[in-house]
């Protein structure tokens, strides 16, 4: 290969597994981030001590264990499955109530499932409220004269008797 500029002919040697290998040489400088005061605790040596000596490797056991009845917990696939549909669910609300929420469905789950949230789930649109008035505005007379009397006019009466 040759180099334009310098007209200087290099090569490149190619190495195989047997060829001697280069001893490469690096210094730090500078104060070491290692803390020196966790050597003792570190030491393998000393973690099978302690190991042969109560039974328990102590840096893998720090976490409390949980116990309960988890008969209801679906499987891996299941639950990502569900997250992965409350996910998408969420991503149909509109981006400016996502916005509120710092588009995170658990913070918009935690506001939903509050009850003292209602009213404003309501002016978001979520709650709808049945119009009282227009139930109220139906004339009970023509009810009673539509003629043959409906199923829930007859289950209002005798509760118990319906007919088929």
């Amino acid at each position: 290969m040759t180099n334009k500029k310098s007209k200087v002919e290099t090569t490149i040697t190619f190495r195989t597994a047997y060829d001697p290998h280069k001893k490469y040489i690096f210094k730090t400088s500078g104060e070491s981030l290692t803390q020196q005061h966790f050597k003792e605790e570190c030491d393998v040596i000393n973690i099978i001590k302690r190991h042969d000596r109560n039974g328990i490797i102590e840096h893998v056991q720090r976490g409390q264990a949980r116990y309960g009845d988890f008969s209801e917990v679906a499987d891996y696939r299941e639950a990502l499955d569900l997250v992965r549909d409350a996910q998408d669910e969420f991503m149909t609300i509109p981006s400016d109530i996502r916005k509120k929420f710092d588009n995170d469905p658990g913070k918009f789950y935690e506001f939903v499932s509050n009850p003292d949230n209602k009213e404003e789930l309501k002016t978001m649109g979520f709650i709808q409220t049945p119009d009282v008035g227009k139930l109220s505005s139906v004339p009970t007379k023509a009810l009673s004269d539509a003629g043959e009397p409906s199923t829930a006019q007859e289950a209002q009466k005798e509760p118990t008797q319906l007919t088929t």
